[in-house]
Order: C-alpha cells, then structure tokens, then sequence
C-alpha cells in the first residue's frame, strides 16, 4: 500500500470517529436512541412541545472510554440518562438545589459536571461527555443554572469586562476565558490571579527541577456567583501552555461559608457548599494573602456570614 494511501485512509478513519463521538440534539421522542427510549418515556414519551434534548454518543480515545447519556431540561429539572451496560440510570437534579455546575473543555473532550441533590433528595453529582465540537449543544444547561442574563448600558458592561484588564500580560488565556464567562448584568467584586505553583524538588550541580503543586487558575467574585477558571492538573503543560480549560460556576445561594487556612507558604480557600457541606477548596501562594483576604471577606458579606 503505498504512503499517501494509508494517509488517506487514515484520515478517512479519524474523521469517521470523530463525527461518531459528535452529540446531536433529539427533536421528537421517535427520535430517541433505542436504549433509552423505555426509560424516558414517562417524561418524554408525550410531552408538547417536545423539551430541549441532547444525545452523547459513547466516547473512546481519551482518558477513557465512556457510555452514551441524554440530557433534557424538563419542569425545573435536568435529567441525565447513562447507558451502562443493560442498564439506564437516571438521575434528575432540579435546578434550585444544584449547587455547581461545571464544563470542561480540553482539545477535543468536553464535559459537563452537575453537582446537587437530586430529586429523591441525594446529594449527588452527574458527568455528560462529549466532543468539544458539539460544545454549544450544552450551552443551555449551564445556562439555566447560572445568572439570568439582562439588559444593560454597552459602556457598563464594558467596564465590567475591563475589570480582567490587567491579566492581559499575565494571562492573555485567563483574560479572554473570564471576559467570556461573565453574564451580562452581573457586577464583578472581587478578582484573585493565581499563576501556577511550582516548588523545587531537587537540586544539582546549582540547577534545580521544579514540580507543580497547583495548576493557575482564576478566582472570581460577582454579585451573583463565584465563576473558578482554571488549567487542568491532569495534563502536562506544553511549550506553548496548556489549551482549554475548566469553569466552576457557584451560586452564592448555595454557598454556606467561606473559610482560609494557611499551611507554610500556600493559603487554601474552601467553600462550604449547601447540598452535603461538600467543600471547594482553591490553593493560592502566601504572596496572595492581601487578596485572598479581601475576596473572603466580600464573599461571606454577600451570603450574610460575617
């Protein structure tokens, strides 16, 4: 077989997978896949107009391979099914006692995590994965549970992007991921830019190697949420940084208390979050403290804890 034959056929191969691991969106119930179709009728199976529904297909070739699920968003509720096996499972998390909802997008893989407690009042927490390509599908969901957006003046809202002004030469990545996670209306408070940790680990002949304790990432404080931005400590960080990254999206209604500890020189701010008093913990460098503080103190104004 000559090269540019196997080339092509290769190609041809890769392009198949990809578009097979792409989600799709179900516009009636015919149209649910066949596994699901038992499991989701008592929601799906007559309602009209027909709710906003994804299909992940199975995903392979990443960190594993997973089952395929459907996502809808029905009365107040997301409700995810996971093929496993023979198997549905099914977990419904109504909006108001979902606590965080956090997506993820490296390269190609994606995912969307809900934490909460679910309709049977089990605090939880339910991954959807898909293809980066098909990301926007899952815009809706995140949405719902954030902010609602509002109208607002062009040069207010423009001031308030501006806030993320000053990471343009620390993080241009880090500037555009915050500007583009913002709502329009929200008010941001309170910023805290944390560059990735590295401590020394050996040192010879005067040269020193260095390991990451803490990947960089970005706190933001609004009058509405906590929004956390930041890198993927899976993944090894290339010569020209990583790609993607990871939002963390918070309520302040589902924020109990805000705590910091300080450990040598690194200060861990933990969020207490109101579905099963889970904790969030976040790891900043000692030369933080000032704003870390500051971000602290604003929060637990904010949810009436002083």
């Amino acid at each position: 077989m000559s090269p540019d034959l196997m080339n092509s056929q290769l190609l041809s191969a890769r392009t198949e997978w990809t578009t097979s691991s792409w989600a799709s969106v179900i516009e009636n119930y015919t149209a649910v896949p066949a596994p699901f179709k038992s499991a989701c009728q008592p929601l799906l199976g007559n309602i009209q107009p027909f709710p906003y529904v994804v299909f992940a297909p199975v995903m392979s070739g990443f960190r594993q391979k997973i089952a395929e699920q459907l996502i809808c968003e029905v009365n107040d509720t997301i409700t995810i099914w996971e093929h496993m096996g023979d198997q549905i499972i099914t977990a419904a998390y109504p909006l108001k006692d979902i606590s965080m909802v956090e997506e993820g997008h490296i390269l190609l893989y994606s995912w969307l995590t809900i934490n909460g407690v679910t309709s049977q009042g089990v605090a939880a927490s339910a991954t959807v994965s898909f293809n980066t390509v098909t990301a926007p599908y899952f815009e809706p969901f995140v949405d719902r549970v954030r902010p609602a957006s509002a109208d607002v003046d062009q040069a207010r809202w423009q001031a308030e992007k501006a806030k993320f002004d000053y990471l343009e030469t620390a993080s241009f990545k880090f500037m555009n991921f915050a500007r583009r996670s913002l709502v329009p209306g929200e008010q941001v408070i309170r910023t805290v830019w944390q560059p990735k940790i590295r401590k020394p680990f050996i040192t010879l002949f005067g040269w020193s190697l260095y390991r990451t304790l803490y990947v960089a990432h970005l706190a933001v404080l609004t009058d509405k949420e906590v929004i956390f931005i930041g890198d993927d400590a899976r993944l090894t960080e290339t010569r020209g940084g990583q790609h993607g990254g990871i939002w963390q999206y918070v309520p302040l209604e589902h924020i109990v208390s805000a705590s910091l500890t300080k450990q040598n020189d690194l200060l861990t701010l933990s969020l207490t979050l109101s579905s099963d008093g889970h904790h969030l913990n976040k790891l900043f460098a000692a030369a933080n403290q000032r704003e870390i503080e500051q971000f602290r103190d604003a929060l637990a104004l904010l949810i009436g804890v002083v």
